[in-house]
């Protein structure tokens, strides 16, 4: 019987530990090494995400930026128009000596005395103002004849007005007939009431 020298037998034992090492690192190093791939794209992804994210926030940020200008521009330009008129104060020809009568658009005398101080204290003032002058009337009459004699009479007191030297640009009238009485119609004092002239002056 053949012996096999001990070279060629160490020789084949290792050639044998060879290919078992080559298929033991074969079946360990490979799902490893897929794995470790597969975490790769995964994070290759994310990165993308990252990437995609920071370009929506900084799109995000330029619309803030371009809202906030916006609004910038919006309150300069509110800043710069003319404020709207603030009631000054308001002043009603309701003393009995200047009530007007009844169906009557005349001042009186104690009327215009009752305007001029009001011309008086505004010249002194020295201050730009526009006048509302509002007619009122009692119910007596028809609403078509009311409409016209609270105009009428708010009309007298701007010409009044006007005569004492206040710009007729800077007055306007207006008639709310019977539509906002003071007092109750049904009376003689409350008729008596009704029928005025209301002066607001704003600034």
């Amino acid at each position: 019987m053949t012996r096999l020298s001990p070279l060629i037998v160490a020789s084949s034992v290792l050639l044998l530990s060879a290919c078992a090492t080559k298929e033991f690192v074969k079946e360990t190093v490979a799902p490893v090494q897929t794995s470790v791939e597969g975490l790769g794209t995964r994070v290759q992804a994310h990165d993308d995400g990252l990437k995609a994210l920071d370009g929506r926030l900084q799109g995000s940020e330029a619309r803030i930026v371009a809202l906030q200008q916006d609004a910038a521009a919006r309150a300069q330009i509110l800043n710069n128009l003319p404020k709207p008129p603030g009631l000054l104060m308001s002043t009603v020809l309701t003393d009995d000596k200047i009530k007007f009568s009844s169906g009557r658009a005349q001042l009186t005398e104690e009327a215009g005395r009752e305007l001029d101080q009001l011309v008086a204290k505004l010249k002194a003032d020295n201050q730009p103002v526009y006048i509302e002058i509002q007619g009122h009337t009692d119910s007596t009459g028809s609403d078509a004849v009311n409409e016209q004699l609270g105009l009428k009479r708010a009309e007298a007191v701007r010409l009044h007005l006007s005569r004492a030297g206040l710009p007729l640009a800077r007055m306007s009238t207006i008639s709310y007939g019977e539509s906002a009485p003071l007092a109750d119609n049904k009376t003689r004092e409350g008729r008596s009431t009704n029928r005025r002239v209301q002066l607001i002056v704003m600034r």
